[in-house]
């Protein structure tokens, strides 16, 4: 491009120069506001991040809290019924041991007893049995008497 061979006067020249600095402004002011608008949107959309980020994190850690707070509940409960049902298999034990002891000790009572009797009724029938025997032995020694006493009187009354 020549400037010398160009037909276009300086006037139109400048003007043209004029008119493209004008537009060189107008595209640099525009560039700026949009830039700044993008700035700001920019700006507005990290603090909203950064906004969002702390809510979630709060209601993150509010969930943990409640979690856990209702993880250390659910473990009492689950403890304290344990517990409970530990001291009533506890106690049910002891009371059957009791009871197993009790009715073991009356049959044992009643086994005595029993054993007790049998040996007084067997001290008794073999009382009884020496007893008769005795009886028949003597029964026995009077009727051997009986019959010597009149064969002894019918010699005597022969012999005299």
């Amino acid at each position: 491009m020549q400037l010398q061979n160009d037909p276009v006067s300086f006037e139109e020249l400048g003007k043209l120069l004029k008119d493209a600095k004008k537009a060189g402004e107008c595209f640099s002011e525009k560039a700026e506001r949009t830039l700044a608008e993008a700035l700001q949107t920019l700006d507005v959309t990290t603090l909203f991040g950064e906004q969002r980020l702390k809510k979630k994190t709060e209601v993150g850690k509010q969930r943990l809290q409640s979690k856990t707070k209702l993880g250390e509940h659910r473990l009492k409960q689950k403890t304290t019924f344990c517990e409970q049902r530990l001291q009533s298999k506890t106690k049910y034990g002891e009371q059957c041991l009791e009871n197993k002891a009790f009715f073991g000790e009356q049959r044992l009572q009643r086994k005595t007893q029993h054993g007790e009797e049998r040996i007084n009724s067997n001290v008794n029938d073999g009382t009884q049995r020496i007893e008769i025997s005795v009886q028949h032995g003597i029964e026995r020694m009077q009727q051997a008497a009986n019959k010597t006493v009149p064969a002894d009187y019918e010699r005597d009354e022969a012999g005299s």
